[in-house]
């Protein structure tokens, strides 16, 4: 398992240096301030996803965040416990800089990460067929490890080679997954590895994780 993998690193790379490319061309002269790379609970997809601050403030105008005590009012039909009101009144403003769904600009439509994300769905499938239909924990784990591992390393090498040119203390990059609890590990492990330790910090204090 662990060559198929890393035989994946150079392909993930020469992918995303060509989606993120074509991702430039939608931006135009929109400032970038957060990319990454995103997966699912059975890491048999990949994309990325890239936002903007342009993009960030108008979506949070449409959800009314620039707003604050619109926001607050709009809790009043949860009849929520005065501490719980507390809670949300002294918490971060809300906003939906670091949530990844609501962001503009992605790949998984029609970038070469579909391309990845097949290879990753077949490999999942052969080891599928050699279980008899019954993937262990052990099986799972491997797999799960090594992909994480693949796409960390796969995405510095691409940072630290400057290959998005974009200077590393204006972007945030991370790892991120849709629908699994294990999000915020991965998103707080991948971070400390990718940025800088001052984008770091900054963006842990900044998005809660």
């Amino acid at each position: 398992m662990k060559d198929f993998f890393d035989g994946l690193i150079p392909k993930i790379q020469q992918t995303e240096i060509k989606d993120f490319q074509d991702i430039l061309k939608q931006v135009g002269s929109e400032k970038i301030y957060a990319a990454v790379l995103t997966t699912d609970s059975d890491c048999i997809t990949l994309g990325l996803w890239v936002n903007t601050i342009e993009q960030m403030e108008k979506k949070d105008i449409e959800y009314g965040y620039n707003d604050f005590d619109a926001y607050l009012k709009s809790f009043e039909r949860y009849n929520l416990f005065d501490e719980e009101m507390e809670e949300i009144k002294n918490g971060p403003p809300p906003t939906t800089k670091w949530t990844p769904d609501e962001w503009a600009y992605d790949s998984t439509k029609a970038g070469g990460t579909v391309d990845i994300s097949k290879l990753l769905f077949d490999k999942s499938r052969v080891l599928y067929d050699e279980a008899n239909g019954s993937v262990t924990d052990e099986i799972y784990g491997e797999f799960y490890s090594l992909f994480i591992e693949t796409v960390t390393t796969a995405f510095r090498n691409l940072i630290q080679a400057n290959a998005f040119g974009l200077a590393p203390e204006d972007v945030t990059y991370f790892l991120y997954m849709t629908d699994d609890d294990r999000v915020n590990d991965i998103v707080k492990d991948s971070s400390k590895l990718l940025n800088t330790a001052r984008v770091h910090e900054g963006f842990l204090k900044d998005s809660g994780y």
